[in-house]
């Protein structure tokens, strides 16, 4: 049965949230386990375990059956659910952010969706360049083609993100749209994260009225959000661009945590082909684990404070320094660099054993991996960045 209950919701503590998620991961285990799917969604079973225990509402707001978590789990669940699959700690950090998203929207849509559903799932396009609005009486006319839109087939709405071009002058804006007005492109097909169905999105044409609306060039002088007058938890102003990379970061920290339990499981069992020597006997072996470990537990710690840190700077300041906005954006491709140096040590780790397709190590290893790719953690773009900030305090964005 659902947990709709709206009282027992509004209360939950973050604490209580970890262990519900905390409680999944066997579950999600065993379903993976007795269920090869090779379809692109996550299955039905896991996502009715997720309604139940409410964790697709940990940032949607209270009055609409959330629990406006602090910031911190941004990080923590889907990196807990990624302990179990990398997949659904994917599009369990996906539809979180999202919800959190709709609640700066106007009133009116968030009423529109939550009102007739409130355990209603969101997609979304989120690659302004991939679409563009002109402005007409009433909203705007869109057309696009977006990329990566994970969950897409399992939820009835999803934003677009989009070039609004008003007389001449680019806008940075997003769109909620219900799955009657969009056309899903069934073009996932991937080595990892195979289940989060990131498929293409297309739109021609679309007229979508201004209620539904909302622009994000944040640091305009006359940026407003239209639905912070009514969800007043400063949560919703932590500024997506610079740390929503947190969330899926945690995902790869998560799959690499599931890829080192699996990897014990096996050592344990396991002796060597060639000098039938227990493997859980090999000196080399209890250094290459605290490598890994090490990297998975730094990661985890990085990417957790700086959830914290920023909800207290939003509640001091009201807002963010651009210098901890990279700094954000930065620790996140860290993060997930070191993160891949613990995959690829437990690849060598498994040896040629490690290449096998039925292998659920390898799965798992290729999730991660998979994850990686995300523009968030490119260390190229994120370390640049804040570096030449550092030294020449000249970046500058109308989104970050």
């Amino acid at each position: 049965m659902l947990k709709d209950n709206l009282n027992e919701i509004s209360v939950i503590s973050n604490k209580d949230a970890n262990e519900r998620a905390l409680s999944l991961i066997p579950k999600i285990r065993d379903i993976k386990s007795n269920n090869k799917s090779t379809g692109t969604n996550v299955s039905s079973d896991i996502l009715d375990l997720l309604h139940q225990e409410g964790l697709f509402r940990y940032f949607q707001p209270r009055q609409w059956g959330g629990w406006e978590l602090d910031f911190e789990a941004w990080f923590d669940i889907p990196e807990i659910i990624s302990r179990a699959d990398c997949s659904t700690g994917w599009i369990v950090a996906n539809m979180a952010s999202h919800h959190r998203t709709l609640a700066v929207f106007d009133e009116r849509i968030q009423t529109e969706i939550w009102n007739d559903n409130p355990n209603a799932l969101i997609a979304a396009g989120n690659i302004y360049q991939q679409g563009s609005a002109k402005k007409v009486e009433g909203g705007v006319i869109l057309s696009g083609l977006w990329n990566f839109c994970s969950g897409i087939e399992i939820s009835d709405w999803s934003f677009f993100a989009f070039m609004l071009d008003d007389k001449g002058v680019k806008d940075w804006h997003q769109c909620i749209l219900h799955k009657s007005e969009y056309e899903i492109l069934n073009d996932w097909d991937t080595f990892g994260m195979k289940q989060t169905g990131s498929c293409s999105v297309k739109i021609d044409n679309l007229f979508v009225p201004e209620y539904k609306l909302q622009s994000f060039s944040v640091n305009r002088d006359d940026h407003t959000f239209k639905g912070i007058g009514h969800n007043r938890n400063l949560m919703y102003q932590i500024p997506t661009a610079s740390i929503g990379g947190h969330g899926l970061a945690g995902c790869a920290i998560g799959g690499a945590q599931l890829c080192l339990d699996l990897l014990l499981e096996w050592i344990e069992k396991r002796s060597t082909s060639t000098s039938n020597m227990k493997m859980s006997d090999i000196p080399s072996i209890h250094n290459r684990l605290g490598e890994i470990a090490s990297r998975i537990d730094a990661a985890r710690l990085i990417l957790r404070n700086d959830c914290i840190e920023v909800e207290r700077l939003m509640h001091e300041y009201e807002e963010v320094s651009t210098n901890n906005k990279l700094k954000y954006k930065r620790n996140a491709a860290y993060a997930v660099k070191i993160i891949l140096e613990s995959v690829s040590i437990m690849q060598q780790v498994c040896g040629a054993n490690g290449i096998y397709n039925g292998s659920p190590i390898t799965s798992a290893l290729m999730d991660v991996q998979a994850c990686s790719s995300h523009i968030h953690f490119n260390q190229d773009m994120q370390f640049s960045q804040w570096g030449k900030n550092l030294l020449k305090n000249d970046f500058q964005s109308l989104t970050l």
